[in-house]
């Protein structure tokens, strides 16, 4: 049996830097610095059709060209090293050695002129100086959050605020960095629960993967990335499929949302249907 044919790549993706993920199967890098961080590259993923970015470390197998790429890219990316007489000294040595570990890990630490990991980054000081508003801001806009809008009809508001809990705390378990919910919404048009679960260390596509693992796969449309990779969400009906877990609970409807910067305003959540009511 063969299996579905693929799209053909967008022309600007050179299908010999290919790689392989663990969590998405294949990819393929691009021209160009993405500058979101040393040593990210930027990759197409054949398997969603969406443009993101990549660290060495989420690299498994390529091919031959994609390895003298990566290997060509962080040597290119590594930071310029402090001035030295004669490359004897600890600063300049230090920096040999932060160098040597980027180009094998792909992640840039800091190493001060002993030859420690630095505790403080430039980066981080920088950030203590902010005004605290802003650094608030700025810690949410880069983390990942999960919520999920749950639809139980025929039901009362408290029996549907408690299941969007019990769904919330499943999601919790397998997706967040503890079991949720942080927040619970009081419901709209009476059966309509908005949840906020938690914070989440993967990405928001695999996040989104990993909440309908958690549901129960079946009833589900294909994840969708909103925003670029920024923002995915996906949305169960009940008419579409058997899910035993969800249809014993007398859900009709599931929306799961991912992304960074979401809170606890439900109507961050772009395309939900919780917008405009």
């Amino acid at each position: 049996m063969s299996s579905a044919a693929r799209p053909p790549l967008p022309p600007d993706v050179d299908p010999h830097l290919w790689f392989d993920t663990e969590q998405c199967g294949r990819h393929y890098l691009l021209d160009g610095n993405p500058h979101t961080g040393a040593g990210r590259m930027d990759a197409y993923c054949a398997e969603r059709g969406i443009r993101t970015r990549v660290s060495k470390g989420e690299i498994g197998d390529c091919s031959e060209q994609t390895r003298y790429f990566v290997r060509g890219f962080l040597s290119g990316s590594e930071l310029a090293p402090p001035e030295s007489r004669d490359g004897t000294d600890a600063a300049y040595l230090a920096w040999r050695e932060a160098a040597a570990r980027f180009r094998d890990t792909g992640s840039w630490v800091d190493v001060d002129a002993a030859g420690d990991i630095a505790t403080a980054p430039a980066e981080e000081t920088e950030a203590e100086e902010l005004p605290d508003e802003l650094r608030a801001l700025v810690r949410e806009e880069a983390t990942v959050r999960v919520a999920l809008v749950v639809d139980v009809p025929d039901s009362a508001a408290d029996r549907a605020v408690e299941v969007a809990t019990t769904l919330a705390g499943r999601v919790g378990r397998r997706t967040c960095d503890s079991p949720g919910p942080v927040e619970v919404s009081g419901p709209v048009s009476i059966t309509r629960v908005y949840a906020l679960v938690g914070v989440t260390g993967h990405r928001p596509w695999v996040a989104v993967q990993t909440a309908m693992t958690a549901l129960g796969r079946s009833g589900w449309s294909p994840a969708t990335a909103v925003e670029g990779e920024q923002y995915v969400t996906a949305e169960f009906q009940a008419h579409r499929k058997l899910n035993r877990g969800l249809d014993a609970l007398g859900v009709s409807a599931v929306e799961i949302h991912a992304g960074y910067g979401l809170g606890h305003d439900p109507s961050r959540t772009p395309d939900s249907r919780w917008q405009g009511e």
